[in-house]
């Protein structure tokens, strides 16, 4: 039995032919209708991001190469240079007021990761902040968020958030709270300080900023918190407190994102539980064959749920 769909096309081009509709607008239309034009926008998007860590990779694979010919300050020279070429093209946009394209915003992203390059090379190189040396990253965020505000770039936020988690990561200097013999250096608590500073940075944002960065704090808090949680439960000390937390978090995320259909925060909740419940399996079963059998009923069990939320999700939307 051979079904047909419906075409809009006629109706469309009515529309246009009695004024209703202005005829680019019923061209465009038309053209969506009958399929002969699609959005390839996520196609582009994952392929500028392979270039722009291709270009990184590539540059990183030439210096090793030819370091000693090049020289320090021949190369920090260069990566400067190639940095601020790239900040060139979006200032030039912004002075004359138009909107940066999809290629523009990868173009600015590989302009702050080759600052984020220069400025590492030239700590690892000169020690310019000496003992402190992992201030470099901290001063790489507060420079990258400047630049993603000023510049309204998401992406070059996402570099100066992970530039703040590394900081965190690896400062031992802020007191007796980060001591190496206090109980909270770990990983995990890191992981949720870095969390709870974007939570708050977000609350900021939204009353005194008016910039489209909500999303990008909001999976950024996430994954942290998540990330957290879920340190915590792979130290014997505090497994069942990282067991308690992920599942709270799991429980407010995913009724969070149900809710307003982010369909992204719903497949977040659910992967990091079913990862923590894994990993409390491991440790608390000593039969691998059990672990194996667990494991697979596990990830089953996730991914029918994820397919009835993310039906049920589609027919909400409808």
């Amino acid at each position: 039995m051979l079904l047909s769909l419906h075409s809009l096309e006629p109706e469309i081009a009515t529309l246009a032919d009695h004024a209703k509709l202005d005829r680019d607008a019923a061209d465009r239309f038309a053209a969506l209708e009958s399929g002969r034009i699609f959005s390839v926008h996520r196609e582009l998007s994952v392929a500028l991001y392979a270039s722009v860590a291709a270009i990184i990779a590539g540059t990183g694979l030439l210096v090793r190469a030819n370091l000693d010919r090049i020289g320090p300050l021949t190369l920090l020279g260069a990566l400067l240079l190639g940095s601020a070429l790239c900040y060139a093209n979006a200032i030039r946009n912004k002075a004359r007021g138009e909107a940066r394209s999809l290629a523009g915003d990868y173009v600015l992203l590989l302009g702050a990761l080759l600052l984020s390059s220069a400025i590492g090379y030239a700590e690892l190189k000169f020690h310019w902040f000496g003992a402190n040396w992992s201030r470099h990253l901290l001063l790489l965020a507060i420079i990258h968020a400047a630049t993603a505000y000023a510049l309204d770039s998401r992406l070059v936020l996402s570099v100066a958030l992970t530039s703040f988690a590394a900081w965190v990561g690896v400062e031992t200097r802020l007191g007796a709270f980060w001591s190496p013999h206090h109980m909270l250096l770990g990983a995990g608590p890191h992981a949720l300080v870095c969390a709870a500073v974007f939570v708050i940075a977000r609350e900021l944002h939204r009353r005194f900023a008016r910039r489209d960065f909500i999303d990008v704090f909001d999976h950024f808090a996430a994954n942290f918190a998540f990330w957290g949680a879920l340190a915590l439960i792979f130290e014997p000390a505090t497994r069942w407190w990282g067991a308690l937390m992920l599942a709270a978090l799991a429980l407010y995320v995913g009724l969070r994102g149900y809710r307003q259909g982010r369909e992204t925060f719903v497949l977040y909740a659910v992967g990091y539980a079913a990862a923590g419940l894994w990993s409390l399996i491991a440790q608390l079963v000593s039969s691998r064959l059990i672990e194996a059998l667990l494991g697979l009923v596990m990830i089953v069990a996730a991914a029918t749920l994820l397919f009835r939320l993310r039906a049920k999700m589609k027919d909400a939307a409808t």
